[in-house]
């Protein structure tokens, strides 16, 4: 059913484009449907986040395990180089540069960020207020706090069992969300062609090259080059022995689906213990990485060009603290990245307009950003074993 929806949705997104050419007065008074769309995301960003971080965080603090331990460290160190390298591949390529996208509801500024804002706003006077305003930094700190503390008391496990079912049942509702999509992207892409004309199709090639550029400059950088410096694998040899995951990957856009791949490629192709790959792989498939990296500093990037908002470093920092954490506590949302998208320009201020166009282009962008999150896997999987040796 998920595949369907998603050939559905680029069908849409092509027919979209031709409604937004020739049928200009139909895209128009179906607009309505592209704003139910962002309206419902909108309003279950907050409790998806909440119940999504605390089950995770509280099954994370209940293992003591010093391979767990380093895995973590190390895929948030990939992370962190993976932000750092896509956001300067767009700073010196621009691909938002000369586009204006709409905003219907935004007035064009911005409240400026600064490092004492940040830190108070971690801490607010109002639990239910946190949820009415979904200001969302706060709430992901407070579900950290009480992931943490359920695991530091009695039955606490049972309090986190509960959240985990409702997180389930928030699970079901965005998965009904997501058959909107089809109808949201057509809407949403033939007002934006009727507004801007073919500009608009440069835009989305535009966005999708770079997302690409940067996967494979993510590849080399961050995945290749390490495993050749510390583990002596060779680009070639490493290239012929991790294919047979990128072709799961790119046909089933799963991190899940393509896990016994995975596992197996660690164990026979590279010779990582089992005792590694256990912990790893089933880690790594969960807190996905590299992908989300190159996703979040594109969108936010990207997004905030095109809203003509500037970047200090202090939001900067915001933007890699927020990716870092919501890629990492928020697994397995029905077409996440969509919803996580759109949380992460909740959480930065940056108008949700662009995320109808956004969820037009996902499928080919999932493709891309699952195979880096495997990949990454692997590369995790590689240097941790030589660590242990």
């Amino acid at each position: 059913m998920k595949r369907n929806i998603s050939l559905l949705t680029l069908l849409c997104l092509v027919l979209g484009i031709l409604a937004g050419l020739y049928l200009k007065p139909l895209v128009t008074s179906l607009s309505f449907v592209g704003t139910i769309y962002i309206n419902l995301l909108k309003f279950l960003i907050g409790p998806v986040v909440f119940t999504s971080i605390v089950p995770t965080i509280y099954q994370s603090s209940k293992k003591k395990d010093s391979t767990l331990t380093k895995a973590v460290l190390t895929y948030m160190g990939m992370f962190i180089a993976t932000f750092l390298l896509m956001s300067l591949l767009c700073i010196l390529i621009d691909p938002a540069k000369g586009f204006t996208f709409p905003a219907t509801d935004w007035n064009g500024s911005t409240q400026p960020l600064s490092v004492q804002d940040i830190i108070v706003n971690l801490f607010p006077n109002n639990l239910v207020g946190i949820f009415a305003d979904t200001k969302l930094f706060a709430i992901i700190l407070f579900a950290y706090m009480l992931g943490l503390c359920l695991s530091k008391v009695k039955k606490g496990e049972r309090i986190a069992e509960d959240i985990q079912i409702i997180r389930d049942v928030f699970f079901k509702i965005l998965e009904y969300i997501m058959y909107l999509t089809p109808a949201a992207v057509f809407a949403l892409i033939g007002n934006t062609v009727a507004n801007y004309g073919t500009v608009i199709i440069g835009v989305g090639l535009k966005y999708i090259a770079m997302a690409y550029l940067g996967g494979l400059a993510t590849i080399i950088v961050i995945m290749i080059l390490p495993v050749w410096i510390i583990a002596g694998i060779s680009p070639v040899e490493y290239i012929k022995k991790v294919y047979k995951v990128w072709l799961v990957s790119l046909t089933t856009c799963s991190s899940a689906a393509t896990l016994p791949t995975t596992m197996k490629v660690c164990k026979e192709e590279f010779g990582v213990s089992p005792e590694v790959v256990d912990v790893v792989s089933p880690l790594g498939c969960t807190i996905h990485m590299c992908g989300g990296a190159v996703s979040f500093a594109l969108l936010g990037l990207f997004c905030s060009r095109m809203y003509g908002i500037q970047i200090s470093l202090p939001t900067y920092i915001l933007m890699a603290v927020s990716a870092l954490l919501i890629n990492m506590s928020a697994p397995g949302i029905p077409n996440g990245g969509v919803v996580i998208g759109a949380t992460y320009l909740q959480l930065l201020g940056i108008p949700l307009d662009f995320i109808g166009f956004y969820s037009g282009l996902y499928k080919i962008l999932d493709m891309l950003y699952t195979t880096l999150n495997v990949t990454g896997n692997i590369t995790a999987n590689v240097i941790l074993n030589k660590i242990q040796k």
